[in-house]
């Protein structure tokens, strides 16, 4: 079933996920055809590139892309009514499916997961380069090698790494780098609901980056919730454990120091550029106007000076005309950036 060349696919879902895929594929040369039980929704997703053939014919994949809570039963549906195809799905649990799936069909099921998404759904904001350098869990449970390897085809047609796990492993990683990530960013937003608008208005950086993903959709995110419960819950008792440690402890500064240390530690293990270990870099921050052009000319300024950006955080004044940008960069570098900033008429702040 594993083909070199592209091939036939067929997307059952016009979300950003689904969409997302047929933008790829079809930039990548596949034959893809789509739908969506909302037709307005299809028709949508195929006037942005996301299918370019009518779906008339069997494909060699059909990739699953509906709401958690159904992708089981429309897995199930796929199987049934393509029976030379393989199916897989893309839904952020993959335990429960592999579960519901017959043994007469285990052969040509492969669950996937593409580590992907953006805070806002629906096709309009499909990106055909959503999955470029992202992790595509594979789980191969009683596939067939063959069928393992389309799936990887299509992983591999986007550009992502892909990364092959049993499916109750996955379930379980998940919970603890996406599932409760997502629960803990929106508490820490909603937590603001008692604070007037003066108040918010004091955030920096680090309250827009810890609650960055609490605009995901709710929808979406309780069917996820109620799929992978069981590994949700244990982490989450993990990190409500810490926070009561801290909260109950008698010295609560040593307590915080201790969980930041332990979080100081971890985080060092999150992939950093290019999937490389996370480096030491410096910060550089600039004080840049709100006016068209001014932070392309900053960047350009700094690739003037020869040093590389490895990384850009952006945070804006809610009460001036002003953001501060800041510029990370390799120690060895900081030095000569500020100067050749400096130079150009920029302004370092404090970093």
């Amino acid at each position: 079933m594993s083909t070199e060349a592209p091939c036939h696919a067929h997307i059952v879902g016009a979300g950003l996920i689904g969409s997302s895929i047929g933008i790829g594929l079809c930039s990548a040369g596949w034959s893809v055809s789509l739908e969506d039980p909302d037709e307005r929704t299809a028709k949508l997703a195929r006037s942005i590139g996301a299918a370019n053939v009518p779906g008339t014919e069997e494909p060699a994949i059909v990739i699953v892309a509906a709401p958690p809570a159904v992708a089981p039963e429309v897995v199930r549906d796929a199987l049934r009514r393509w029976p030379s195809a393989v199916v897989t799905d893309v839904a952020s649990v993959k335990a429960p499916i592999a579960n519901a799936i017959d043994e007469a069909d285990a052969s040509r099921y492969v669950g996937s997961h593409p580590m992907a998404g953006r805070e806002i759904s629906g096709a309009i904001a499909a990106q055909g380069d959503l999955f470029k350098a992202r992790p595509w869990v594979v789980c191969a449970g009683a596939a067939e090698e063959s069928a393992v390897s389309l799936v990887t085809d299509v992983a591999r047609a986007l550009q992502s790494d892909v990364v092959s796990m049993e499916a109750k492993a996955h379930d379980i990683a998940v919970a603890r780098v996406s599932h409760a990530p997502q629960v803990v960013a929106s508490a820490v937003a909603a937590a603001l609901g008692s604070l007037e608008a003066d108040d918010v208005a004091l955030a920096g950086q680090g309250l827009r980056d810890v609650t960055r993903i609490a605009a995901s959709d709710p929808a979406m995110w309780a069917d996820i919730a109620r799929l992978n419960s069981a590994a949700l819950v244990r982490t989450l008792d993990h990190i409500i454990a810490d926070l009561e440690d801290v909260r109950e402890s008698d010295d609560i500064g040593e307590a915080v120091t201790d969980l930041i240390a332990r979080g100081r530690l971890e985080v060092q293990r999150i992939p950093g550029k290019h999937g490389g270990p996370t480096r030491d870099w410096t910060p550089v921050t600039v004080v840049v106007p709100d006016e068209p052009g001014q932070l392309l000319t900053l960047l350009q300024d700094a690739a003037a000076a020869g040093v590389n950006v490895e990384d850009i955080t952006i945070e804006h004044s809610p009460r001036q005309p002003v953001g501060l940008t800041t510029l990370h960069v390799l120690p060895e570098n900081a030095g000569a950036l500020r100067q050749a900033l400096i130079d150009h008429n920029w302004e370092i702040a404090s970093s």
